[in-house]
C-alpha cells in the first residue's frame, strides 16, 4: 500500500472507529472529573489536531511502517483514554491564562474609569463596598506589608494619604517613607518594593469574596482620602493613580 493510499485508508478508518472510541473517552474523563467548563466538542477537536500534528510531524510515536492502516487506527482507538486525558488538561491550562489575560483587562479598565472620575471624597466615601473594601486591606495586610505599599506608591505626592488611608503610621513606616521620598533608595529597589508587595497583597487578598480586584481598591483609595491641600480649597480629587506592579 503506498502513502496516498495508507493515508486516505488511515484517516477513513480514525473517522468510523478513532473518533467514537476517543469521544466515549473524553465523555468518561469530564464525568470522572466533574467539570462543566470545558465543552465535549472542543476537547475532540484537540485530540484531532493532536493525532494530525504527531502523524505529520512525529510519526514513529503512533504509527509504524510495520503496521497496515487499520492497525494503525487500531493503536490510536487504544490510545483514545489517553489523549482525552491530554486534551483535558490543555484545555484547562488555556481556561486558566484566558481567565488570567480577561482578570488583568478587567483590572485595567476598573483603574482606567476611575482614573478618568472627577468625584469628591465625600461621595465615595459613602460608597460602602468601597468602604469594605479598604477595611479589609487594613485588617488583612500586615503593618509592615501596608507601610511598604504606601512608601513605594507610584506617585510621590500620594504616598502620604496611601499611608494614612492604609493606616500605615508607625515610625518604622514614616522612617521609610521619608527615606524613598528624600531618594535614599534607588529607584529601582522602590520599583521592586512595590511589585513584591503588590503581588503578596494580591495573594493575601484571594482568600477574601469580594469582586473588587485589589488594583482598583487601591486606586480608591487615592480617591477616598483627601489631601489637606484639596480640603482646604474644597476640591475634588483627581484619582489618576494607577499601580506599579509587574
Amino acid at each position: 500500500m503506498n502513502g496516498t493510499t495508507f493515508a486516505e485508508r488511515f484517516w477513513e478508518l480514525y473517522a468510523q472507529r478513532c473518533r467514537p472510541s476517543i469521544e466515549s473517552a473524553c465523555v468518561t474523563h469530564l464525568r470522572r472529573t466533574g467539570c462543566k467548563s470545558i465543552d465535549l466538542d472542543d476537547m475532540i477537536s484537540w485530540v484531532d489536531c493532536r493525532v494530525w500534528r504527531l502523524v505529520r510531524e512525529r510519526p514513529a510515536e503512533l504509527l509504524d511502517e510495520s503496521l497496515s492502516a487499520e492497525e494503525a487506527a487500531e493503536r490510536i482507538a487504544h490510545a483514545s483514554g489517553m489523549l482525552a486525558r491530554w486534551a483535558y488538561m490543555a484545555l484547562v491550562r488555556s481556561a486558566s491564562r484566558r481567565s488570567d489575560r480577561e482578570r488583568a483587562t478587567e483590572d485595567i479598565e476598573i483603574v482606567m474609569e476611575l482614573a478618568r472620575s472627577q468625584s469628591t471624597s465625600g461621595r465615595l466615601e459613602r460608597n460602602e463596598t468601597t468602604a469594605a473594601a479598604l477595611n479589609e486591606l487594613r485588617t488583612k495586610l500586615g503593618a509592615e506589608l501596608r507601610g511598604r505599599l504606601a512608601a513605594s506608591w507610584k506617585q510621590p505626592d500620594e504616598r502620604t494619604r496611601i499611608a494614612e488611608a492604609l493606616d500605615a503610621k508607625r515610625p518604622a513606616d514614616e522612617e521609610l517613607l521619608d527615606r524613598v521620598n528624600a531618594g535614599e533608595i534607588r529607584t529601582n529597589t522602590v520599583e521592586q518594593m512595590r511589585s513584591r508587595s503588590l503581588h503578596r497583597s494580591r495573594d493575601i487578598m484571594k482568600s477574601i469574596r469580594r469582586s473588587i480586584a485589589l488594583l482598583a481598591v487601591m486606586l480608591s483609595v487615592a480617591l477616598l482620602t483627601t489631601a489637606p491641600a484639596h480640603a482646604a480649597n474644597g476640591g475634588g480629587d483627581n484619582g489618576g493613580e494607577q499601580t506599579g506592579g509587574r
